[in-house]
């Protein structure tokens, strides 16, 4: 039977790893259900032509800047050593004239927690996530960022990061990242919610038939630490393909 504080350990990454697949789910189809999922359906985040991509700081905001990061202020453990004031006789068996000098004695405070923040500055969130951010060096053209979010000094997940973006075709792409203690997570998709359809191009003679759609899909997997969960269009090769291209540390906030 495993002891109980490996059960409780376990219980907190299952409820991490489910948080942020449940919020990837949820940002999805808000993204998704804002912008109407029109579009021609042919974009897709593995675009890698220079000519029809551009690096994520050369994006821009869908509507206002919108970066929101919760501080939890967790307490900080506080390390200190207690002295005692030397006493005894001295072998000679003379006493002790003068003033005798103690020994310097470290009072252990108590750490209090404070109430959480709200943090809009990235500058000051990233430092303090625990683990490396792994986002794409860029997105087709056009493609408008909505919203970045998360928790650090979270005392039983450490740090969370989100960010969704708005495709040229209005369909979305959403990562959620957490710290990960263990690689044994392989790369898996599986089917998120109604595929994004492609719409047909106008005719003036015979109706076009309907093209097929492309399904928007909810992949997992682990980048040296850090486990990314993602909800995007495309089939589990191109986002395998995505997922491998993701990059650390990448600058993402839009210059303007």
């Amino acid at each position: 039977m495993l002891p109980p504080q490996l059960l409780t350990f376990i219980a907190h990454k299952r409820r991490a790893l489910m948080t942020i697949a449940g919020t990837v789910l949820l940002s999805s189809m808000l993204f998704t259900a804002c912008s109407g999922f029109g579009g021609s359906g042919t974009t897709s985040p593995t675009s890698t032509a220079t000519a029809s991509s551009q690096s994520l700081t050369k994006l821009h905001w869908c509507n206002k800047p919108t970066i929101l990061f919760r501080d939890e202020h967790a307490p900080v453990t506080v390390t200190t050593t207690s002295g005692t004031p030397a006493t005894g006789t001295p072998a000679t068996g003379t006493p002790v004239t003068g003033t005798p000098t103690a020994s310097a004695t470290a009072s252990t405070p108590t750490p209090t927690p404070s109430a959480p923040t709200s943090v809009t500055d990235w500058s000051q969130v990233e430092p303090n996530l625990g683990f490396t951010v792994y986002l794409p060096k860029s997105l087709p053209t056009n493609t408008c960022l909505v919203s970045a979010s998360g928790t650090f000094h979270d005392p039983i997940f450490g740090g969370s990061f989100s960010i969704g973006y708005l495709l040229p075709n209005h369909s979305s792409i959403t990562l959620a990242e957490a710290p990960e203690r263990s690689n044994s997570l392989s790369f898996q998709c599986s089917t998120s919610g109604s595929p994004a359809p492609k719409v047909p191009q106008a005719s003036t003679t015979t109706p076009t038939a309907s093209a097929t759609a492309t399904p928007l899909l909810l992949c997992t997997g682990v980048r040296s630490g850090t486990n990314i969960v993602f909800s995007a269009p495309g089939t589990e090769a191109t986002l395998q393909q995505f997922f491998n291209n993701l990059q650390p540390n990448i600058s993402w906030v839009p210059a303007s």
